[in-house]
């Protein structure tokens, strides 16, 4: 994984992460349920910045510890 710190791209994967909270859209985050373990992995220059892409949020919620693993070793 890639941490990214733009604002539209996922700070994990580093893809775009169609986020629409600033839109006059709503956004799919708005009803998704983020699981605080994998906001607690965002980057720190990427908290509060950008938003967690839907393929990340499912591949965290498959495998939590897999993906915390893949975290720590970049």
């Amino acid at each position: 994984m890639t941490a990214v710190d733009g604002e539209d791209t996922c700070p994990f994967c580093g893809e775009v992460n169609t986020c629409m909270a600033k839109s006059t859209q709503l956004c799919w985050c708005i009803a998704a349920t983020i699981p605080v373990g994998l906001v607690e992995l965002v980057p720190p220059p990427a908290k509060g910045k950008a938003c967690i892409c839907q393929a990340c949020v499912r591949r965290y919620n498959q495998d939590p510890a897999s993906f915390r693993s893949r975290c720590a070793a970049e």
